[in-house]
């Protein structure tokens, strides 16, 4: 009986319950974490400095786009070297990704101190003389640092998930969103600055995937511990090759998800992105499911893949989408009907949205839930360059209407752009992508004739 558990604990299922499990614990305690936050937050930032906060915390982002879908793409690599058994291939694509995204982050780091001075942040985010310019460029050097040394720290993630270790990632996590409370709850109490606040508030979960990284190379997995000898020109230009799909639709992510506070900022103030922001991050409940069951569904689909298992992947992926469709619409209903009144008492009256918006962002997170589920299963099997050409273009309509739109129509009109770039140019072709990789099952991926899978393991 013992076995027969192990050998389960140690199987694709297994491993998904397991991402899925303790995923479901450190998004209760994330839930709970925000739950204290961001009224803590709000109220000692004021509305005006808050909503600086999150235009400042979504600006940043953008940086995210300089590991140029090489983090990502590790994922796949790692998987696949570890089906077939292969650990000298997984230790040279995590050597090389190390080697690219610590030098991105190091020569952007350089670039961005020459024009740092240079810039009048305070015009740029809208902010009123209450907020001191120098108040605002500081905020923006500590989140400039902490996103720049998130590129190498994010790759601890890859690795584990490319092992189906995503519970590892969960614990990291976890731990890091608790010291990053416990970090908030002291700048309060010890009355610090706004940069000061940010680092102490938000930094520790890049702190933990950075230990995470260190551990994992150089005690737990020593196979993947970096040499000069595994650094190659093929692997470079290999995952910066099969990293550009994922490059662009982390191009498209960035425009859907992060401009928005940039948009509602520089055209309506930065007091207005408070209730943007609070409401995005309350119907962003939603993707519990995501969350909770993608992490560690897209390395099984990779796995499955390699191995020619084309009927789990058809099973998973139906599964998936109705889950994903019936828990994302109630929940959605659930927030129209309750969620005005939720975020008065949680917040307090200035982070009210009106009901329309409330409305269209709820229509989006059951929109996005859906889209979602399709691009996990083409983010495992590399359907990727012709979904991000797609996500880029959607993105462009996006922000393009959005700017139009919320001259016209106030806050709503920012996520109505986003809506409606999605269901112009996204929602049918890749529909109909998800529906051709599911029929052609492994294709190349297909492990070779004769060669006999290994378990996945981590050890």
């Amino acid at each position: 009986m013992n076995r027969i558990l192990h050998d389960w604990r140690r199987s694709r299922g297994g491993r998904i319950v397991a991402a899925v499990s303790s995923g479901a614990a450190a998004r209760v305690l994330s839930s709970f974490v925000t739950f204290l936050s961001l009224p803590l937050a709000v109220r000692y930032l004021g509305a005006e400095r808050f909503g600086l906060w999150a235009t400042i915390t979504s600006s940043v982002v953008l940086l995210n786009l300089l590991d140029l879908g090489i983090a990502a793409t590790l994922t796949n690599h790692i998987a696949r070297a570890c089906a077939s058994g292969n650990r000298e291939s997984a230790a040279r694509y995590t050597a090389n990704a190390l080697l690219l995204t610590t030098s991105v982050a190091v020569l952007a780091g350089l670039e961005l101190a020459a024009i740092w001075p240079r810039v009048n942040w305070g015009a740029l985010f809208n902010v009123s003389a209450r907020v001191p310019p120098g108040e605002v460029s500081a905020m923006v050097a500590v989140a400039a640092v902490l996103a720049l040394l998130g590129l190498p720290a994010s790759l601890s993630a890859r690795v584990f998930a490319g092992y189906q270790e995503v519970h590892l990632t969960n614990l990291v996590v976890a731990t890091g969103t608790v010291a990053n409370l416990a970090g908030l709850v002291a700048g309060i109490a010890l009355r610090v600055s706004m940069p000061v606040l940010f680092v102490m508030a938000m930094g520790w979960v890049t702190v933990g995937n950075l230990a995470a990284l260190a551990t994992t190379l150089l005690s737990r997995k020593t196979w993947l511990r970096p040499q000069i000898t595994l650094l190659e020109w093929p692997t470079v230009r290999e995952l910066l090759g099969s990293g550009s799909g994922f490059f662009l639709i982390q191009i498209a992510g960035v425009v859907v998800f992060n401009s928005d506070n940039l948009v509602v900022g520089h055209y309506l103030g930065a007091a207005q992105v408070t209730p943007y922001n609070v409401t995005w991050r309350l119907v962003g409940l939603t993707a519990v499911m995501q969350s909770l069951l993608f992490p560690a569904l897209w390395p099984a689909y990779a796995e499955a893949y390699a191995r020619g298992d084309r009927t789990w992947m058809q099973s998973a992926f139906r599964f998936t989408m109705r889950g994903t469709l019936a828990l994302n619409s109630a929940f959605a209903l659930f927030l129209i009907v309750a969620g005005r009144p939720i975020i008065r008492w949680w917040i307090g009256p200035a982070a009210v949205p009106s009901l329309a918006l409330l409305v269209a962002m709820a229509f989006w997170a059951v929109l996005s839930g859906c889209m979602t589920v399709e691009s996990c299963l083409l983010a495992a099997v590399n359907r990727t360059r012709e979904q991000g050409v797609l996500s880029v273009i959607a993105a462009a309509v996006n922000l393009a209407l959005s700017v139009v739109l919320v001259q016209r129509v106030g806050a709503v009109g920012v996520v109505s752009g986003t809506i409606l770039s999605y269901l112009l140019v996204l929602v049918v072709p890749q529909t109909l992508m998800v529906r051709s990789a599911l029929r052609k099952g492994s294709g190349s991926g297909r492990l070779r004739e004769g060669r006999v899978p290994v378990a996945i393991t981590g050890d």
